[in-house]
């Protein structure tokens, strides 16, 4: 029973920061809040702050999120507590990212940003958030084999879109 338990809080605060990212987004898209426009130079590229905050979230689903299946492979008793750290930690990074694209989405007509990519990826990402959390709770158990296979291909449409996005940010396609 403690398990089901420690699952149900679990899944309760996964809800309360889709709710944060939620309340975070309405509150730029109605503008009554939004982060100042600074512009930051990092490893000698100058963006804005909502352009790294984006970066930062993409940058720790990329890289940290590869290590989950290894742990499962490699340390198994440790694979509930290395999912729980993922899922938390791609939770953040998704409010980062969230923010970004919200910030992007009410820029001024006359510096708006091109979006074909941007939308594309942040649907994989909240399709690749949505089959983790369904795949989590068990909700759906009579499809976890069709979950089991969406994630991951969610996965690899982040990867690709997320390089496609880059590579057209940096004006090489």
């Amino acid at each position: 029973m403690k398990g089901a338990k420690t699952k149900k809080l679990f899944l309760l605060i996964l809800f309360a920061m889709i709710v944060a990212t939620v309340i975070i987004d309405v509150i730029i898209f109605l503008r009554i809040s939004r982060l100042p426009f600074v512009q930051v130079t990092i490893l000698g590229a100058t963006h804005s702050l909502t352009h790294w905050i984006g970066w930062g979230g993409a940058l720790y689903i990329a890289f940290t999120s590869p290590f989950l299946p290894i742990i499962k492979r490699k340390t198994p008793r440790r694979f509930k507590a290395a999912l729980q750290i993922h899922m938390i930690g791609n939770m953040l990074a998704v409010l980062l990212i969230s923010v970004h694209f919200a910030h992007q989405l009410t820029r001024p007509a006359f510096s708006y940003p091109d979006l074909g990519t941007g939308v594309a990826l942040y649907a994989a990402t909240v399709l690749l958030v949505a089959t983790g959390i369904i795949l989590y709770s068990g909700k759906a158990k009579q499809y976890t084999k069709y979950m089991r296979f969406l994630h991951p291909a969610f996965a690899v449409t982040f990867y690709t879109i997320a390089i496609v996005h880059i590579l057209q940010g940096i004006s090489v396609i």
